[in-house]
């Protein structure tokens, strides 16, 4: 029995997510689905499937496992509530919803967040979201180190990213540190574009800072997190470019990275990893490190907050501003 697989937005990123369904076995893309009818018999005609214009035709005629929602941020409300409250699992990318494009998430794009995560209820349907980079290998043994306790309790995180890897470096916070509980922010540069620096405070008490910036070249690093905690400090550079393990109490440091000199190298393996726990999961019920709807509405609510605690001037407490 194979899982039944259908794509809506038929772009760019979609191209990466069926790479990772062709290497699924039991994996049959049955549905192109994109408002531009020539691009979704193009898609059709390559990766297979059925080509469709409307969504709601695509969901009652092919029942798919799984529904993978690859549109432009600004349109991805519509085909996601299509698709969780009929009680389609879905993988939606990333960020959730933003209306101006993903540089630019405002809070008037929380509402419809919540929408999409609340429609989940009434189809009883499982919302996951595209944060490919939780399947790094080195994002994985850093987030096993932490589990294990081998760094002690967190006293604070660095964070540095190019914007485009923006909100998968708030998820990946959030993943290794827990909820963030409040912002103070600083912004500057052309609107599109910010250069955003904050100051963070995690529920644990932790504390933290978060740069994102676009004006370091592509070819260069995209991301740096600093992990500090009791008994050791852990660096996790790039998406797939190593990790800096510096014990507390001996004078050493351990770099583990991959032995050629792509430090990219492993990219296109995460979204293939992603995908293949999203097809475990529904085959198999097997649980996976695989974000959630919930996990997506709390990143973009930091995102959002940073605009407005950059607007205020002031501490920006996250749960009395949106969760309360």
């Amino acid at each position: 029995m194979s899982l039944r697989v259908a794509v809506v937005g038929c772009g760019n990123i979609a191209t990466r997510h069926i790479s990772g369904y062709q290497q699924v076995e039991d994996a049959e893309l049955v549905a192109m689905c994109d408002l531009d009818e020539a691009r979704a018999r193009d898609y059709a005609e390559r990766f297979g499937g059925k080509a469709y214009t409307d969504v709601v035709t695509m969901l009652e005629t092919e029942a798919p496992d799984i529904v993978d929602v690859c549109t432009r941020e600004m349109h991805r409300e519509a085909p996601v509530i299509q698709s969780v409250s009929r009680g389609f699992t879905t993988l939606a990318e990333k960020p959730l919803f933003a209306a101006r494009g993903q540089y630019s998430v405002q809070a008037d794009d929380l509402p419809v967040a919540r929408r999409m995560v609340e429609a989940t209820e009434v189809g009883g349907a499982e919302l996951f979201m595209a944060y490919n980079y939780r399947f790094g290998d080195y994002a994985q043994r850093l987030k096993k180190m932490i589990e294990a306790g081998e760094l002690g309790e967190l006293q604070y995180v660095h964070a540095w990213t190019r914007l485009a890897c923006w909100s998968h470096v708030i998820d990946l916070l959030r993943w290794f540190c827990g909820d963030i509980e409040a912002i103070a922010v600083a912004m500057s540069g052309p609107e599109d574009s910010r250069t955003r620096a904050g100051s963070l405070r995690f529920a644990s008490g932790a504390v933290g800072t978060l740069l994102g910036e676009g004006i370091t070249p592509g070819f260069h690093d995209m991301l740096r997190i600093r992990w500090c905690g009791s008994e050791g400090t852990a660096v996790l550079r790039d998406i797939a470019g190593g990790l800096e393990l510096y014990p507390r109490h001996q004078r050493q440091r351990t770099i583990v990275q991959q032995a050629h000199d792509d430090p990219r190298g492993e990219f296109m393996q995460t979204f293939h990893r992603e995908i293949a726990a999203l097809c475990d999961h529904v085959r198999d019920g097997v649980e996976v490190p695989l974000a959630t709807g919930i996990d997506g509405l709390r990143e973009l609510e930091v995102d959002a907050g940073f605009v407005v605690a950059a607007e205020r001037g002031e501490w920006l407490d996250l749960g009395g501003e949106w969760r309360s």
